[in-house]
């Protein structure tokens, strides 16, 4: 059973349905394998129930999708992979779950959909407390779009009688703005033999799990609803539904920076990934784009139409606007990367300014260097890439390329417009240009053949 509504019973199990095919996205792979800002619609709920206290989830699979779930979900513990043979219903794959002996100490049951990414570990444990008043426990939502989701149906005693799938609903019955959300819980497992009661008389000719809460009301099983935000349980079953809940998550995650200090302009406009750290005073202007795996330090500002991924940024650095950050990257404290450079697979160190149209790629640049305006490091042959080395205190001319390998020591100056293929040692300057040549009246004779 579970403890006040805080923690999941250790012998609690979540069944998380993802057997079905998804056709109505028309997409290549799975349904539930599509991302939301950045990850997965399945990993962003399994993380939740891990959150929430579950030690056992049971995710029910097809056989044609359950490799490349089981793929997707190779960071997280406690997961067991369970096929569901044929796809004739709800009810069947649930019963594909607990078929499996190994969960014979089961207590309670909690039935989740697959493509329901917008829940939290909140609404969980708001499911687990109720779990106490009654036998079977669903979800539903109030919403005044209820196309597609089951209607919750209630006697003149607002006891639930059943719910009625949309396709099965009479005109009266989908007028109905209270459904169904997906999540069930059975308080006891032993309540969830009624599953096997189940039969397919509609016009899908499936089994379905929701048919289940009649059987239950007739056999004097108590059944409770709770009702929850739509925000929370709305489903996807298409790309713009899935924009939708991924709006719904960009703003939480907004939220939650904004409530800690992050200044956030414009939220709407930008995308914030759900595993960034950001530490205080941290500014981020309208239409920026933050990615996986990003770490950023106080004081640190980055302005618009700058995108970042995969990178760690320093204290008090400014990035952008129109800047590029990719992966394997550091920042180092009060460094600057300006407007349209791009880094990538690089490490800044303390005070290097790198502030106009310039390419770094498998860089390592010292301390107090200055990058000037359409330098590039020349970091691929054609089948590999070589490293580029920059001192302390170097100061590259504008319209450099730096051909990789190299090493540029502490303390150089490379002349403008230089392409520098060999060492530069300490100290020295580099010019690598063509000689140039003035062809005095050459401009005059040219437009008199025009």
């Amino acid at each position: 059973m579970a403890n006040s509504g805080t923690t999941i019973d250790s012998n609690a199990v979540a069944v998380i349905l993802c057997a079905g095919k998804g056709s109505r996205m028309k997409s290549d792979y799975p349904k539930v394998l599509n991302t939301i800002l950045g990850r997965t619609m399945i990993s962003q709920i399994i993380d939740v129930l891990e959150k929430s206290g579950f030690q056992r989830n049971i995710v029910v699979c097809n056989s044609e999708n359950i490799d490349l779930i089981r793929g997707n979900l190779n960071q997280f513990d406690n997961i067991d992979f369970v096929i569901q043979k044929e796809q004739i219903g709800t009810a069947d794959a649930i019963n594909s779950a607990l078929n499996e002996t190994i969960y014979k100490d089961i207590s309670s049951v909690f039935i989740f959909l697959g493509d329901t990414p917008l829940l939290t570990k909140n609404d969980i444990h708001s499911l687990s407390s109720k779990l106490e008043e009654t036998d079977i426990l669903i979800a539903s939502f109030d919403t005044v779009n209820p196309y597609g989701y089951g209607r919750v149906i209630h006697d003149q005693n607002n006891s639930i009688l059943k719910i009625v799938e949309e396709a099965d609903a009479d005109d009266d019955q989908r007028k109905i703005k209270i459904c169904f959300s997906g999540i069930m819980v059975f308080k006891n497992i032993d309540d969830t033999i009624l599953l096997t009661e189940i039969k397919n008389d509609n016009k899908k000719k499936e089994y379905y799990y929701t048919d289940v809460i009649k059987i239950a009301s007739e056999s004097g099983r108590t059944v409770s609803n709770i009702i929850m935000e739509y925000d929370h349980l709305k489903g996807v079953n298409t790309y713009e539904q899935l924009s939708e809940a991924e709006i719904v998550l960009q703003k939480r995650i907004a939220q939650y920076h904004m409530e800690r200090g992050v200044k956030i302009s414009f939220p709407e406009t930008s995308h914030i990934s759900s595993d960034i750290k950001i530490g205080k005073n941290v500014t981020i202007e309208a239409n920026v784009h933050i990615g996986k795996n990003v770490k950023i330090g106080d004081g640190v500002t980055i302005k618009s139409f700058s995108y970042i991924e995969g990178v760690e940024i320093k204290e008090h650095v400014i990035v952008g606007p129109f800047a590029r950050i990719r992966s394997n990257s550091i920042i180092g404290k009060d460094s600057k990367v300006g407007n349209f450079v791009e880094i990538k697979n690089s490490n800044l160190s303390e005070g290097v300014k790198v502030s106009h149209l310039s390419y770094l790629g498998d860089a390592e640049i010292g301390k107090s260097t200055n990058i000037g305006a359409g330098t590039i490091t020349c970091n691929f042959d054609g089948e590999k890439k070589y490293q580029t080395k920059i001192g302390q205190n170097v100061f590259i001319g504008s319209n450099s390329s730096l051909v990789a390998p190299l090493i540029i020591d502490d303390e150089t100056y490379v002349a403008s417009g230089s392409v520098v293929n060999k060492d530069v040692p300490a100290g020295a300057l580099a010019i690598s240009r063509v000689k140039q040549e003035n062809k005095i009246g050459w401009a005059k004779k040219m437009k008199k053949k025009k």
